[in-house]
């Protein structure tokens, strides 16, 4: 008779198998990483598109660009509590919410009131980048005002050397429209990225430039590119003039210019529609396309 044994692994062998192991996923997990990163660069971008098809609709039904100007009779409009991303709801598949916002409007002007403004506290989707699972659910801010955010921000011009006037989010209304933009569309910004602070005192998508820098909160759903501070004595955030860079969402100061959670750069929205991505080496070339008649020669890295 013969007997057969099976041969178990070694300490040896079994450690090697280990390590090998242990470094395959130590090099796996990066480009995990990075697909993931990609992908939500991607969604990003796609957010940004339908943002530019919505403003471009929006102008085709209108000849202006959002948000509606104000009237020169002074009588209040249905929209005039409305930001420009909210008067664009009925783009965006929401009509039902565009609705109510204009019901709202006639209860009550101030849109920071939720009832009757529940579009204050409701998440949009296509305005909230992939990355910030923050803003997937209303926050509560430093004034303990609750409501939904954005991770989008429309381009009010540009401050140093002297301010011109952007493409998008007039502040005064004038209702510019797409030939206006004598710079070009395609070398116009018209959104950019720009996460809202841990403090959430910026970022609100819903409302008519309401609250912009004044007792802290802002800016929501415009920003001139330059460091725009218009209370310095009450807000510690100093007039860095920076349009462009590195930000992080527990510093809230770094909501006074353009950055995003996407790493080495942010997307934006362009006056033709399309949506590129900009590294932070191109800070000088999105500060001179923040305006629609500088006459800047943009050459992009």
């Amino acid at each position: 008779m013969s007997h057969s044994g099976r041969r178990g692994h070694s300490i040896v062998e079994a450690m090697v198998v280990t390590g090998l192991i242990t470094v395959l996923l130590g090099l796996l997990l990066p480009a995990i990483q990075r697909v993931r990163e990609a992908a939500a660069r991607l969604v990003c971008q796609s957010n940004l598109k339908q943002l530019g098809i919505a403003v471009h609709h929006f102008h085709n039904d209108y000849k202006y660009l959002p948000p509606t100007p104000r009237r020169r009779d002074r009588k209040p409009h249905p929209t005039q509590h409305l930001g420009w991303m909210a008067q664009l709801l009925p783009y965006l598949e929401q009509d039902g919410l565009y609705a109510s916002a204009l019901s709202a409007g006639q209860l009550d002007p101030d849109p920071l009131h939720n009832p009757p403004h529940v579009g204050l506290a409701t998440v949009i989707k296509p305005f909230v980048c992939a990355l910030d699972s923050r803003l997937l659910r209303p926050q509560t801010d430093h004034a303990n005002l609750t409501a939904s955010f954005t991770s989008y921000i429309g381009i009010n011009g540009t401050l140093p050397p002297g301010w011109q006037r952007g493409e998008l989010g007039m502040i005064t209304g004038l209702g510019l429209g797409l030939t206006d933009v004598r710079d070009g569309l395609s070398n116009t910004i018209m959104v950019g990225e720009r996460p809202p602070p841990d403090t959430f005192q910026a970022g609100l998508w819903y409302p008519y430039f309401h609250g912009h820098a004044i007792g802290m909160r802002g800016p929501n759903n415009v920003l001139v590119l330059g460091g725009l501070v218009l209370d310095p004595v009450r807000d510690p955030c100093a007039l860095s003039g920076i349009p462009f860079g590195l930000g992080v969402t527990s510093n809230p100061c770094d909501r006074f210019h353009l950055w995003s959670l996407h790493p080495g750069g942010a997307n934006f929205l362009f006056g033709d529609g399309s949506a590129r991505y900009l590294t932070y080496q191109a800070r000088a070339e999105v500060m001179a396309m923040g305006s629609i008649s500088g006459g800047e020669v943009v050459e992009l890295p």
